[in-house]
């Protein structure tokens, strides 16, 4: 009973809030581009151009919001036979 209401909880989020799972590096990103304008050397050749031109584009989570929505409905599915409601 608990895995299904864990995907349940866990789709939705994905469904709702695909960013918070995709682009979790986003501030890891947007700091490390700071430091480098602040004067820090880059680690390899061309970090700077790489964090500035190669940002995930929002149409990126529409397959993140369609695999949430997948697993929260196919959790809640779960649910509902498991409890016997379907029959």
């Amino acid at each position: 009973m608990l895995e299904p209401l864990m995907f349940l909880i866990l789709g939705t989020v994905m469904a709702l809030w695909p960013g918070r799972w995709v682009f979790g590096s986003s501030t890891v990103r947007a700091r490390r581009l700071r430091e480098i304008d602040e004067g820090a050397d880059e680690r390899y050749f061309e970090e700077r151009r790489e964090l500035t031109e190669y940002v995930p584009s929002p149409r990126f989570l529409l397959p993140w919001r369609i695999i949430g929505a997948v697993t929260a409905i196919g959790a809640a599915g779960v649910l509902i036979v498991r409890s016997g409601i379907a029959g």
